[in-house]
């Protein structure tokens, strides 16, 4: 317990001071820009949603394509990229896109209030140490990773986004 707390710990420090910007973006792609595809190396989650209940990956993956999108309400560059995400959501939700937030070093009440004013219609969840290291976040947020139906990951950002970066995951998703 002592062990675990240690570790959740260290990350949320490492999550704050990693907030990213928008010089230090990265993206994994292949040869000629395209992105690259790989399978979630046993990637999964349960982190709680802003009521209170646990929500599991498994409820989600393949099922629809997804963008996990780890955030927070504190970081500049997060908050930059959300109304291009709304966009994005709001054109793709009715053709099978799902946005599952995962705040980093919030609390619900925080991200609750913050996503109601911003409109943020899409699953949020609480991220937690075992969510991030399942997916290999690294060291800053915002982080969105793109998984398309079969529970491929087909991309991934580092750092804030505009709407046209997003729209050429999810055309592909899509």
């Amino acid at each position: 317990m002592k062990h675990s707390s240690i570790l959740a710990s260290a990350l949320a420090i490492m999550l704050l001071i990693g907030c990213s910007s928008s010089e230090s973006n990265k993206e994994s792609t292949i040869e000629g820009g395209q992105p690259a595809v790989k399978k979630p190396a046993a990637a999964t989650f349960a982190a709680y949603d802003l009521k209170g209940q646990v929500r599991r990956f498994e409820e989600f993956k393949g099922k629809s394509a997804i963008i996990l999108n780890f955030w927070g309400t504190w970081c500049p560059p997060c908050r930059r990229e959300l109304p291009d995400l709304k966009r994005i959501y709001d054109e793709y939700q009715s053709q099978g896109l799902e946005i599952i937030g995962l705040a980093v070093n919030d609390t619900p009440d925080k991200v609750r209030n913050f996503s109601q004013k911003m409109g943020l219609n899409w699953v949020m969840l609480m991220a937690n140490y075992e969510a991030a290291k399942s997916f290999r976040i690294g060291t800053g947020v915002p982080v969105s990773i793109f998984i398309d139906r079969n529970g491929n990951e087909i991309g991934r950002f580092t750092g804030a986004r505009t709407y046209d970066a997003f729209k050429r995951y999810v055309d592909q998703m899509i």
